[in-house]
């Protein structure tokens, strides 16, 4: 996945079983565990607060999940270049999942 023109490209992996939850990875290249990114303790991306916005099976992941992540990219970059995350956020503790 290449979310802008001017990102880089990354191998996203979306492992999604029926009557679970969907969890996304980026597999390369490898992003290092960091709750100030929005990401759980497994190295899962957290794209949506479950409890305000709770998964349904009633839901696209290519209209859910494919655009939650190219955006949670687009943050990580500018992360990793302002050094704060700038993307939409619910105080909460240390993500565990």
């Amino acid at each position: 996945m290449q979310p802008t023109d001017f990102s880089d490209a990354y191998l996203v992996r979306i492992k999604y079983e029926r009557h679970g939850l969907p969890k996304v990875r980026i597999l390369a290249p490898e992003i290092k565990y960091n709750s100030a990114i929005h990401m759980y303790a497994d190295r899962s991306l957290c794209l949506y607060h479950p409890e305000s916005q709770p998964w349904s099976e009633s839901k696209d992941l290519h209209r859910t999940i494919l655009p939650w992540t190219a955006e949670w990219l687009i943050y990580y970059e500018l992360f990793l270049d302002q050094g704060k995350w700038l993307g939409p956020e619910i105080a909460h503790g240390e993500l565990t999942r």
